[in-house]
């Protein structure tokens, strides 16, 4: 159902090379065993151009390579150093993407196509500025814009 980026927020291509060894440096550097399951992973996440299921990267993978425990298990422990970044769906499901800190972006889904654009920045760093001035720290937040897209509007 999800399809593309209209727009490459997430741009594979000549950066997928550059994403996946900037993945691989930060897991040696939060000490994290790099394995086979998981080297494959990340190539498949820096091939993406949009975010995915865990179901799709696991088809992608293959079950040869790492079974289905092994791929949460590491989407987990990859969001937590902050390689992938969490996009949750109004169902509940939730997709992943390779992305590093500076990338940090949201995104709006078509309710209907599942149509995925990238929005530009961060609004909600405001609100983390606030709850730090709380004394909150360890700050994290998912948050995603759903609509119709225009395409959708004009089949109605």
């Amino acid at each position: 159902m999800h399809r593309e980026h209209e727009h490459h927020c997430c741009d594979a291509g000549e950066h997928s090379g550059e994403l996946y060894v900037a993945a691989i440096e930060r897991l040696r550097e939060h000490s994290l065993r790099i394995t086979e399951p998981r080297k494959a992973m990340l190539h498949a996440l820096a091939d993406y151009r949009r975010p995915v299921s865990v179901e799709e990267l696991h088809k992608e993978v293959g079950e040869k390579t790492a079974d289905i425990v092994t791929i949460y298990r590491s989407i987990e422990a990859f969001e937590r150093i902050g390689v992938v970044q969490r996009h949750p769906l109004e169902s509940g499901k939730n997709l992943y993407e390779l992305s590093m800190a500076a990338n940090h972006h949201h995104h709006v889904i078509c309710r209907t196509c599942g149509r995925i654009d990238p929005l530009d920045g961060c609004v909600v760093d405001r609100f983390e500025a606030a709850a730090r001035k709380l004394g909150y720290t360890k700050l994290s937040h998912v948050f995603e814009v759903y609509g119709v897209c225009e395409n959708c509007v004009r089949v109605k």
